[in-house]
């Protein structure tokens, strides 16, 4: 699993670096909300997915791919609470005195994304 998140966490990176150093291509021709033939104005996301513009509710108020924006508020929520719990020290260490597998409660932290690693000198 290591090498799986390894791998796919340099897949994004990539992706990221691309879109920020490279123009992206759009090639949609239909827009993903009423599956007609696309028409200016259309509004494209860098995720890939293209609206007419009409088709999309308030889009100035929330400029975030209808599609996507469930997936990515999963995200933003999992990210909160990881912040959440990484100031709470005191909870770490409760769990950590209640445990019997200390190592395991640690790996655990670790893999939530709770704890980060040290960082390394060389």
């Amino acid at each position: 699993m290591i090498e799986t998140y390894k791998t796919e966490t340099e897949k994004k990176k990539a992706e990221i670096e691309d879109l920020g150093s490279k123009p992206s291509v759009f090639q949609s021709q239909r827009c993903l909300a009423c599956g007609l033939q696309l028409e200016l104005p259309t509004v494209h996301f860098l995720c890939k997915h293209s609206f007419h513009q009409r088709c999309l509710n308030n889009v100035d108020d929330n400029p975030e791919c209808p599609t996507c924006s469930a997936s990515n508020q999963t995200i933003r929520t999992l990210r909160k609470a990881q912040d959440e719990y990484a100031d709470r020290h005191e909870y770490f260490n409760s769990q950590l005195q209640e445990s019997r597998d200390k190592l395991g409660t640690v790996s655990e932290f670790f893999g939530k994304g709770v704890m980060a690693a040290p960082p390394v000198f060389n």
